[in-house]
């Protein structure tokens, strides 16, 4: 298994395949939407094989110093439960740097997986959703 970041590199097509195998609800039939998260993602670590072929992806904005929100953490879905999320996000953690908190907002479906990966519950937060 190769890490990368692929931040500007990333194919919108190819990360939709993924998406849409993890199980994670994004517009994955809308890709100029894809393109345009993926273009907006100042930190995109994904995990490949040995044939290249897209195995998992942490995607996020992060400025380095302070705050990361982790807005994807997607594994395909033959390798789910294997550890590849716990890799892509400590890989992740490593990318930021140890001033630097790691959020992440949760599918109800998968509240309990990101306590498994070491990650704290938090009850302090706020939001404005989106209208599409």
């Amino acid at each position: 298994m190769v890490l990368a970041r692929e931040e500007g590199r990333l194919d919108a097509a190819e990360y939709a395949v993924l998406v849409r195998s993890s199980g994670l609800p994004r517009p994955v039939d809308d890709l100029p939407r894809m393109a345009a998260m993926l273009a907006g993602s100042n930190l995109v670590v994904t995990a490949r094989d040995d044939a290249g072929r897209l195995l998992g992806a942490a995607r996020g904005v992060a400025d380095f110093a302070w705050c990361c929100y982790l807005s994807d953490l997607v594994v395909t879905k033959e390798r789910q439960r294997g550890g590849l999320g716990r890799v892509l996000l400590a890989e992740t953690k490593r990318a930021v740097g140890p001033g630097c908190m790691v959020l992440l907002l949760s599918t109800p479906s998968a509240m309990g997986y990101s306590p498994r990966l070491g990650m704290e519950r938090v009850p302090n937060g706020f939001l404005i959703r989106r209208d599409g």
